[in-house]
């Protein structure tokens, strides 16, 4: 009883474990986000150890399952379960909360495609190296009673030893001695229906095990998946989530500004602005369902510093802005020479990468000043 509880303690913690290592492998710029300070520090960071966060996880693995028996039991079945959530798991977040699965920005980490992707290679890789290699290397020996090439040392005394006439002339007559009478036939049918039953159970067991793959399969590929107009309704509601901060400020959530990007994207190219009014535009994004103030700060347009961005030679409006404290997405807009009509709509983003944000600035500047006379 203490043996099987341990087991599945371990198994426990090897799933923890195993989907620790499925987010690692998933989102690591989301637990470490790229910084512009690295590069100008010589001293050894954690951002020095980020190639290999992974391990860490993948250490925990391994010394909870080999800490007792049935170790690569314990390791696959844990591997397995967090390979089976993820899988699961992605029809639901790509329906609802796709920034989870796709890259909302091209320069985002994989997203859990990718984590799942390298996941496979450690479960295929731990086969060949646990079941094949450490089993070759580390081979029990087998008993010598079960060894059919291991013999009496009497049976090979050269003294006793016979030649070929001496056996054909004296052929040892070996008399069989049977243990048993008549045969019991009940028995045997007994033994026949044990049998039966366990090839039956193998074979229900079997179904089963098909039947809850295919579950999983059809899981995959027949979950409801939104059309781009069911997406863009899903998108809207979800930019107006927020939060109110202590000190009265509204932030929004993670959720809200990728959905705000993907809405501000599908309106720059489709160009669903042009030739609206401001106030045609404003009903559109439908922002009259969120709080007074936390509409005000979403249409806002005065001037803001994107660090993504160098707006010294643009003149285009600040329109709709939707940020949570790191990551802003803003759709600028540029109008008629009357100045009332929408001609063109921009996104803009900001926040998800440092680095990425830093290189995009310094070649708009260096464009914007190229192109002066």
């Amino acid at each position: 009883m203490l043996q099987t509880l341990t087991t599945l303690l371990r198994l426990l913690l090897t799933t923890v474990g195993a989907l620790a290592l499925l987010i690692t492998l998933s989102y690591p710029d989301t637990i470490l986000p790229p910084s512009l300070d690295i590069e100008y520090v010589t001293e050894l960071t954690v951002y020095d150890f980020k190639p290999y966060m992974w391990l860490l996880p993948l250490l925990f693995m391994e010394l909870v399952s080999s800490a007792g028996k049935r170790r690569n039991a314990v390791w696959f079945s844990g591997l397995g379960i967090a390979m089976l959530a993820g899988v699961i798991a992605w029809p639901v977040l790509r329906a609802h909360a796709p920034e989870w699965v796709e890259r909302t920005l091209p320069f985002e980490d994989g997203k859990l495609p990718v984590g799942l992707g390298y996941m496979c290679l450690i479960f295929f890789g731990s086969i060949l190296f646990r079941l094949v290699l450490l089993a070759y290397l580390f081979k029990e020996p087998r008993p010598e009673e079960d060894d059919p090439t291991m013999m009496d040392a009497a049976v090979l005394d050269p003294s006793k030893a016979r030649t070929v006439r001496e056996i054909a002339a004296n052929p040892l007559q070996v008399q069989p001695r049977f243990l048993f009478g008549e045969a019991d036939h009940a028995l045997i049918s007994r033994f026949y229906a044990l049998v039966a039953r366990l090839r039956r159970a193998k074979w229900v067991q079997a179904c089963w095990v098909g039947a809850a793959a295919a579950g999983v399969v059809a899981w995959f590929f027949l979950y409801p998946r939104p059309t781009e107009q069911q997406a863009l309704r899903r998108d809207m509601d979800a930019m107006l989530e927020c939060r109110r901060l202590p000190d009265g400020r509204w932030l929004a959530t993670r959720r809200a500004v990728h959905a705000a990007y993907r809405v501000m994207s599908y309106i720059a190219d489709h160009d669903v602005f042009d030739g609206m009014s401001f106030e045609q535009a404003t009903k559109w994004l439908r922002v009259s369902r969120a709080p007074e103030a936390y509409r005000r700060q979403l249409m806002d347009r005065s001037d803001i510093s994107l660090p993504s961005v160098d707006d010294l030679f643009e003149s285009r409006t600040r329109f709709f802005t939707v940020q949570d404290g790191q990551h802003i997405a803003v759709l600028y807009i540029r109008t008629d020479a009357s100045g009332e009509k929408i001609t063109i709509a921009e996104v803009q983003d900001a926040g998800w990468n440092a680095v990425m944000d830093d290189r995009r600035r310094r070649f708009g500047r260096d464009v914007s000043a190229s192109s002066l006379p």
